[in-house]
C-alpha cells in the first residue's frame, strides 16, 4: 500500500514538471526546421556556418547546421526567454543584436562554450549589416517560421467609444507666491 502511494506521488511530480517543461522543450526541437524555413524564405541571408565545435562528438547539431539563424533563435528562447511567435518580441531580439535594446552578454551566447570560436561578434555583425528592408524580411520570416503573425491586426474598439466625451476645461493655474524674507519664521510653532 505505501509502495503504491509512493508511486502514485512519484509520477504526479514527474508529470507536473513534464508538462510545466514541456513547452520549452517542444520549441528547441522546433528551431531545424523553422530555422530551415527561414533560409527557404531568404536565400541570400549568410549562413554563418563555418565555426568549428570545439567536441564534435558530443551530439550538438552537424557544423552546417549551426547556422546565424539557429544561434539567434537559440538567444531568443533561452537566453532572452521570449516568446517565439509574438511579433514585437522578435523586434526586441533583432534591436538587441543592434545594440538599441537590451545588452548581449558574449559568454551567454549560444555557441560560446561550445565552439572554437564565439559566433557573438560576427553574428552581430552580420545582423547590424542588414538593411532595414532586409530586417523587416528577416522578422518576418522568423514570426512566420513559428507559425506566428507578421501582421498583427489592431484590436477592435466598438464605434461607440471611438468618440471620447468632451472633458471641461481646467480653470489655468494661479501663480504659487513665494514667501519673502523671514518666511521661515512662519514654520515656527505659534
Amino acid at each position: 500500500m505505501r509502495k503504491q502511494i509512493f508511486l502514485q506521488g512519484w509520477l504526479g511530480i514527474t508529470a507536473a514538471f513534464l508538462l510545466e517543461a514541456g513547452p520549452a522543450y517542444a520549441q528547441l526541437r522546433l528551431i531545424p526546421d523553422a530555422a530551415r524555413r527561414v533560409y527557404e524564405a531568404l536565400p541570400d541571408l549568410p549562413l554563418e556556418n563555418t565555426y568549428t565545435p570545439i567536441n564534435p562528438n558530443d551530439g550538438g547539431p552537424r557544423p552546417e547546421e549551426d547556422t546565424l539563424v539557429r544561434r539567434m533563435m537559440l538567444y531568443h528562447l533561452q537566453v532572452a526567454g521570449r516568446s517565439p511567435t509574438d511579433r514585437f518580441d522578435w523586434q526586441l531580439t533583432l534591436a538587441d543584436y543592434c545594440d538599441a535594446n537590451e545588452p548581449m552578454v558574449a559568454q551567454q551566447y549560444p555557441g560560446a562554450n561550445r565552439l572554437t570560436v564565439n559566433p557573438y561578434t560576427r553574428d552581430k555583425a552580420v545582423v547590424q549589416s542588414l538593411s532595414r528592408r532586409q530586417r523587416q524580411a528577416l522578422l518576418r520570416a522568423l514570426v512566420l517560421a513559428f507559425g506566428g503573425d507578421p501582421d498583427p491586426k489592431p484590436l477592435y474598439i466598438p464605434p461607440d467609444l471611438k468618440a471620447a466625451p468632451a472633458l471641461p476645461t481646467p480653470e489655468p493655474m494661479k501663480p504659487l507666491l513665494l514667501p519673502g524674507r523671514g518666511g521661515a519664521d512662519l514654520l515656527r510653532p505659534l
